[in-house]
């Protein structure tokens, strides 16, 4: 009869790790598109006046136009952040079916999914 063979540490130690890491950076992520938005939206609420004060018109268009492109950079960003929240989300599954597996071993065979 073949004996059962089980790790004193288990076997998802570097999972969990992944997953945890994976998990807080997506909430700095979505909290820093907020904070990013919130604070430049407000920032430029501060220096509008500045801004409007600017003799030459060539170089009020170019900060303008900066300022413009800016914010559309940082919409496009937010419109993939469900995107990037789905691919978090599927790493995390795909480490959990693997944990619990032997997929550290690397020798096929003993329930291994690969």
């Amino acid at each position: 009869m073949k004996k059962t063979f089980y790790n004193k540490k288990g076997q998802a130690t570097g999972a969990v790790a992944a997953m945890i890491t994976l998990i807080v950076g997506s909430g700095v992520a979505v909290m820093v598109l907020i904070f990013v938005g919130v604070l430049s939206g407000q920032a430029y609420n501060i220096v509008e006046p500045k801004l409007d004060n600017i003799s030459d018109a060539t170089i009020k268009a170019s900060v303008k136009n900066s300022i413009t492109s800016g914010f559309s950079a940082l919409e496009q960003v937010g419109d993939f952040l469900p995107l990037i929240i789905l691919a978090i989300v599927i790493s995390i599954v795909l480490f959990l079916i693997l944990s619990f597996t032997s997929f550290g071993n690397m020798g096929g065979g003993r329930g291994s999914a690969l």
